[in-house]
């Protein structure tokens, strides 16, 4: 809770309490009632203001939380940098008509062997695909020798 929280809710408290004193004025006379009902509309209007004020802040520090998170690195390494849109918005799965890409990338897991040779664009295999050769995985760290 902010401050401005906190105030915007005393002006709403002190608008409402305003109203009511003014139309217990109005019972007896009904001029008595206008600086009471003044008074409560420049409340209502400061409880406006610090309402927003209150979101602006509240804003401010979800921005700055996001900006001070570390960064998520790239699921494919940093090898593959985003080539077109839906290959950035669907976490590299598909690859868009405009897409820059070679022919490989428009292939569907489907046509090749493993789900590794898509993402990679043929460049690398799963240990368990049927194409791969056994030669050391670039993107991979090598176990340490026993």
């Amino acid at each position: 809770m902010t401050p401005s929280l906190r105030t915007a809710r005393a002006c709403r408290a002190a608008a409402a309490l305003l109203i009511v004193a003014a139309g217990y004025a109005a019972a007896h006379h009904p001029w008595l009632a206008l600086p009471g009902l003044y008074a409560a509309a420049v409340f209502a209007w400061c409880a406006a203001r610090e309402g927003a004020e209150h979101r602006r802040r509240t804003v401010r520090a979800q921005r700055a939380e996001l900006l001070a998170r570390p960064r998520l690195r790239d699921p494919l390494g940093p090898g593959l940098q985003p080539c077109c849109a839906f290959w950035r918005y669907s976490d590299a799965v598909l690859h868009g008509p405009e897409c820059t890409r070679p022919a490989a990338a428009s292939l569907s897991p489907g046509d090749g062997c493993c789900e590794r040779w898509w993402t990679s664009l043929g460049a690398r295999h799963d240990v368990d695909c049927r194409r791969h050769t056994g030669a050391p995985d670039p993107g991979r760290a090598r176990p340490a020798p026993q």
